[in-house]
């Protein structure tokens, strides 16, 4: 039986965690050792927007000492990543520089929905029955320093996720900020907090009651240990929570520090967290809390284990991702027919000339996402949908995805209607590099889409194959398709010059 060592690293905004774990067929994923390092990048890095060589410093010497344990456990396979602390620094990419120049690493710096989404995978490294909590209204509450995201399933199906701007260092740096000029600093933090959870429910919880919270990450587990007369191991009622609130609202973090072994940073948060749980608890209607203390390096090790095909898990991300695309189509008013019917034909038409185009599985993925909210911008304005389209691909997030990857969803959905414009146009360094992918999927698309011009669906069956240079489409309709066949002659041209394959649309009778 083969085990394979793996090392995830994260750069966090409070400390820097590295966790050694053993992957086996046989017996899954087990964490064998996990070294933490606490310090405050997040405070200041948060106020100032930038990262200073001290603390530059501290990083690289940690990174070294984990390198050295890595030695040891004879590790080849690792992953580095930092979060929103360095995300938001301005001089973010000469502090990456700087780590990999000193320590040959090369840190990942994550997006939030990608590291939002790494957290969620993590669950699987634990013994809950996710997917049989999710069967009813479940949200998954993530608190972070900077900000919390809030996924929402039903049916085992996730249907939207959110961010919202309460992390807790950000409430920390609130509450310092008002705490010497009011009395009851407590009372106004709390309806701080309280003012965002109520934007989100209005905006997307509406009449919705949530039946179950998975807390996710390292907050869970600190307050947690706040109540060892409670007993608690899986779950944490409302009641709880009020009890904890009343317990500690009135505590110096210094003394909930000494008193509990936190360290002072996570004392500091210790309250923002609690207030968040407390209110998301009144908001949503829920009265239970699953705790679940998963945190980014158990996400990134899964992540891993399924990429290598090192073990299966029973949920399907892949679907998540798709889920979170469909929810924003229909936030938008999309037409969910036309946009799934237009989804499986470019699915169908990247599949069939997948030798041509050159295109990875993940490119895929950007393609469907895309033929998804292809016609999303016409719910701003019909007269320009693919600008519009952008607009609102652009400010929103889609779990699971980089911000690089999003602005090239966006690009596609663009110039689903615009004309691509000439690579001698191009201003950035970014278009010189993702051209041509963003060109052949765009090409893709704008076939696909001329196969329902009209929106109606006409063909009772499509069938493709390639045949030397040519991809023979074949629809079985009775109906009317000039208007289809003249759109297709159009988009057949651009399709043909980024794939060197001819398409050729062929009506056949129905019977």
């Amino acid at each position: 039986m083969r085990v394979s060592p793996y090392v995830a690293i994260v750069i966090g905004s409070k400390n820097m965690l590295m966790k050694v774990y053993e992957i086996s067929a046989a017996k899954g994923i087990r964490t064998i050792d996990e070294i933490r390092y606490e310090y405050e990048l997040g405070k200041e890095a948060y106020f100032t927007r930038k990262i200073t060589f001290a603390q530059i410093e501290e990083i690289c010497s940690v990174l070294e000492q984990f390198q050295q344990r890595m030695k040891e456990y004879d590790v080849t396979e690792f992953h580095c990543y930092a979060t929103s602390a360095i995300r938001n620094a301005k001089n973010q990419v000469s502090v990456l520089n700087q780590i990999k120049v000193r320590t040959g690493i090369d840190v990942i710096m994550l997006s939030n929905s990608e590291l939002r989404f790494l957290m969620y995978k993590g669950i699987q490294v634990l013994k809950l029955d996710f997917n049989k909590i999710i069967e009813k209204n479940t949200a998954i509450l993530d608190i972070g320093s900077g900000s919390v995201q809030i996924s929402l399933f039903d049916k085992q199906v996730l249907y939207m996720t959110q961010n919202l701007d309460i992390g807790t260092a950000k409430v920390r740096e609130f509450s310092e900020s008002v705490g010497n000029n009011v009395l009851d600093y407590i009372s106004v933090l709390e309806e701080y907090i309280q003012y965002e959870v109520d934007m989100f429910k209005s905006g997307y919880l509406k009449d919705k009651d949530i039946k179950n919270v998975i807390a996710i990450g390292d907050e869970i587990k600190n307050i947690n240990r706040l109540v060892p007369e409670l007993h608690l191991e899986d779950t944490m009622s409302y009641e709880q929570i009020q009890y904890i609130y009343k317990k500690i609202k009135k505590a110096s973090y210094q003394d909930i520090a000494i008193k509990y072994g936190l360290s002072m940073e996570d004392a500091r948060m210790v309250l923002p967290s609690v207030l968040v749980y407390k209110t998301f608890l009144e908001r949503s209607k829920a009265d239970t809390i699953y705790i679940c203390s998963t945190n980014l390096c158990d996400g990134s090790v899964v992540d891993y284990a399924q990429k290598m095909k090192k073990i299966k898990v029973s949920h399907d991300f892949y679907q998540d991702i798709i889920a979170s695309a469909r929810y924003i189509g229909k936030r938008y008013r999309y037409s969910k027919i036309h946009a799934q019917y237009i989804a499986e034909l470019a699915l169908e038409i990247f599949d069939k000339t997948k030798r041509f185009h050159g295109l990875t599985q993940r490119d895929r993925l950007i393609l469907e996402i895309s033929a998804i909210l292809h016609d999303i911008g016409k719910y701003v304005n019909l007269n320009d949908p693919g600008k519009n389209g952008y607009q609102l691909i652009m400010s929103t997030e889609i779990m699971g995805l980089s911000h690089r990857e999003r602005e090239e969803i966006a690009n596609i959905v663009l110039y689903n209607t615009q004309e691509l414009p000439d690579t001698d146009e191009l201003e950035t360094a970014f278009w010189r590099e993702e051209y041509l992918r963003i060109a052949k999927l765009s090409s893709i698309l704008r076939l696909a889409n001329a196969l329902d011009r009209g929106h109606k669906q006409k063909f009772e069956n499509c069938s493709m194959m390639r045949k030397g240079q040519e991809l023979i489409i074949t629809l079985e309709t009775n109906q009317d398709i000039t208007l289809e066949i003249t759109r297709f002659s159009k988009k057949a041209e651009l399709f043909s010059e980024f794939t060197g394959i001819t398409p050729v649309l062929k009506q056949r009778r129905a019977l």
